[in-house]
């Protein structure tokens, strides 16, 4: 089993409970400053320093360390985000494959019932309770029928006589 801390894709277990996750509006996102090529240069430089050295060039030491901690976290995302995007994705497309499966049993569930209810003599008992399906099943199909209905126009209704003059 993978470690769920630092997960891959594929795998259905992500646990970022050490991460303090927040959540921002895409406006506010258009303002981050993004990082550029070089950061881990940048970084392994801060790690490098001493304290005498961040003394010297007049640092906060406690910035520094706060931009380290920050590095690390930001490493814990990038190795996170693969397996959540992926995650995400299989999550999707499971619920589109069951809806599909559903609707399709549905649908066979609805022909079915409504195939003996025509048969039986007692029909209506039969079908009686199964409304609810039915109204969902072939709801749309009705209200489409009805909407053409409704919009076909008089005349092609009644289309006029062709004259011969």
């Amino acid at each position: 089993m993978n470690d769920p801390k630092n997960p891959d894709p594929g795998d259905k277990h992500i646990d970022a409970s050490d991460l303090a996750l927040i959540d921002v509006t895409p406006e506010q996102m258009l303002k981050f400053i993004k990082i550029r090529e070089g950061v881990a240069k940048a970084i392994a430089n801060l790690k490098r320093l001493t304290p005498e050295q961040i003394d010297r060039a007049g640092l906060n030491a406690g910035d520094v360390q706060r931009a380290l901690d920050i590095a690390d976290e930001h490493r814990q995302l990038d190795a996170m985000v693969p397996a959540a995007e992926k995650l995400a994705e299989m999550l999707i497309e499971t619920r589109a494959a069951r809806g599909h499966d559903l609707a399709m049993l549905l649908g066979e569930i609805a022909s079915q019932a409504r195939r003996r209810g025509q048969r039986d003599p007692k029909g209506p008992e039969i079908l009686g309770p199964l409304e609810d399906l039915f109204a969902y099943q072939y709801g749309p199909a009705q209200k489409s029928a009805a909407t053409r209905a409704k919009s076909s126009s008089p005349a092609e209704q009644n289309p006029p006589s062709q004259s011969t003059g």
